[in-house]
This record gives structure tokens, sequence and C-alpha cells, in this order.
């Protein structure tokens, strides 16, 4: 081939627009127990994609996706990756699904106080890139009389890093909203919320890279004594990328089919554990804060 040609050949190439957009890509996996849940998330100032599937042993849950896209009205595409499906709806300014109303809060006669310290031990790592601080969180929860939650203590030793670098909408807020949905565990109790108080100190947290986190709970036992349960579980961030990203993971693949009900939406996790459905919510409800 002439080299006129070759250099032609090669400018064009050159010449191309870049139609990457730049981002993060965070894969994280949490443990408990027999329990382990792989969840990869890509970020953008505009767009989240993120990907889930929860093991148990041999057992595996179905492999989903979720993509969120802001605008003047949001879009989300829930996927499901085995069966090749998809259910789509469009969001208001807080997330949720346009037309739908939200169920009325019933709070229980009770108030759950939340103290949160967060301790930086002074130590630091190099993770990704970055440098990492070792911060230890002491949490105490007091449910006073009629409260459907339960009082428990909790110790989270974890690496975190500035969260600069991460899309506005997903830097850690300095005033966190709370709330505790409470399973029936009476009839008093049945979809009741109890009223929170945070008492928040120490410093600020960032963006969590490996957390452990154990915690000290007081139930009820099946003779109505009270008792102590005790739970650990953990999260690792296994690959931290900065830089461009392919935009048509923001999209729904062609060979796609839109369905009414996603039929393999399951995951087996824990309840302390957020199911791959609950994540899905917080995420969305975080990203269009």
């Amino acid at each position: 081939m002439p080299i006129l040609s070759l250099l032609l050949i090669s400018l064009t190439w050159f010449m191309l627009p870049d139609t990457s957009v730049n981002g993060v890509k965070i894969v994280t996996r949490q443990v408990t127990g027999g329990f382990s849940d792989t969840r990869t998330e890509y970020l953008t100032a505009s767009r989240l994609r993120n990907e889930w599937q929860t093991h148990y042993g041999e057992r595996a849950g179905t492999p989903m996706a979720s993509i969120i896209q802001r605008g003047s009205n949001g879009r989300v595409f829930v996927l499901d990756l085995q069966a090749h499906e998809y259910i789509s709806y469009e969001t208001d300014s807080q997330g949720g699904a346009l037309g739908d109303k939200p169920n009325p809060v019933v709070y229980s006669n009770g108030v759950l106080q939340i103290w949160i310290n967060s301790v930086d031990t002074g130590e630091r790592q190099q993770m990704f890139g970055h440098l990492a601080r070792h911060i230890v969180t002491y949490e105490k929860r007091v449910a006073t009389p009629g409260a459907c939650t339960h009082s428990s203590e909790s110790v989270t030793d974890g690496w975190y890093i500035d969260d600069a670098g991460m899309p506005e909408w997903r830097r850690a807020k300095k005033s966190v909203a709370v709330a505790v949905l409470v399973s029936a565990t009476t009839n008093a109790c049945a979809d009741k919320t109890d009223r929170i108080e945070v008492h928040r100190t120490g410093v600020e947290l960032g963006f969590p890279l490996k957390t452990s986190t154990t915690t000290r709970s007081q139930v009820l036992g099946m003779d109505g004594a009270p008792r102590i349960v005790a739970s650990n579980w953990g999260s690792e961030v296994t690959e931290f990328f900065e830089g461009p990203l392919d935009p048509a993971l923001f999209e729904v693949p062609g060979d796609f089919r839109r369905v009414d009900v996603l039929k393999n939406w399951y995951s087996p996790a824990p309840r302390h554990q957020l199911t791959g459905w609950e994540w899905f919510k917080e995420k969305v409800e975080e990203f269009f804060r």
C-alpha cells in the first residue's frame, strides 16, 4: 500500500470523534455468611448502570442490570441479562415512578435514636492509586418504648478515599436522611416506621473501599426474654477504574425484549444485607437526590 494512503488512514483514525464518556467503574464484593453478592457500577454525571448477582454456595441468582438516565424526566431500565428481557419506566424528580402514589407513612409509638461516631486511626494505605484513610465507626441504636425496631450496637472497620472524583450525585451527603422500614413482627408493628433521631460526630467518611461490620442486636426469644444476636458482614472493592466508559453501557441492547414483568427477578439475600431490589431502589433514590 502506498505510504500516502497509509498516512491518510492513520490521520483519519486519529481524527475520529471519541464517543466515550468519562466516568468511574466500581466492582464490589459483599459477603455475609454463605452469601456473596458481586455488584458492578458504571457512573457518569448523568448516567448510572449497575449489575448484580447473588450467590449462596453453588446456588446463583439471576444476573441483573439496571440503567438510569437522568434528564428532564428520568428513565429507568431493569434488565434480566439471562433472559434478554427488560422493563422500563419514567421517574419524577425524586426517583419514584411517574403516576405512583406513595403509601402514607405510618409511625410507631416509639423513636429509634442513633448515635454515630467515626474515628480516624491515622493509618494510611495506597489503594487503587488513592490514599485511603483507616476509619472505625461506632454506632449505637436505642429503641424507646413503643418502637418497632430493636436496640443494637455495631462497629465498622473501613478504609475510605476522598470522593471528590465521583459524580456529584454519588458523593457522600453532609446531611443524611435515615428511614427504617419495619417488617411486621406483631400486628402493632405491621408496615410501620419508627421516627429517627441521628446524632453524628467524628470525621467525614468519603467513599468506602473496604469495610467489615460486626453488629450485636437485642431481640426477643421464643420465651419472650431478651437475647443478644451477633452478625458479621463485609464488602470490598475489587476493581476501581476512572476514565473513559463506553456509552453503549447506558443503553438497552438491541436484542433485548421489553416485557411487563421480569419473571426471574429474585435475590436470595439475608435480611441485613440489601437484596438486589432493595439496593437498586436505594441507588435510584440516591441518583435523583
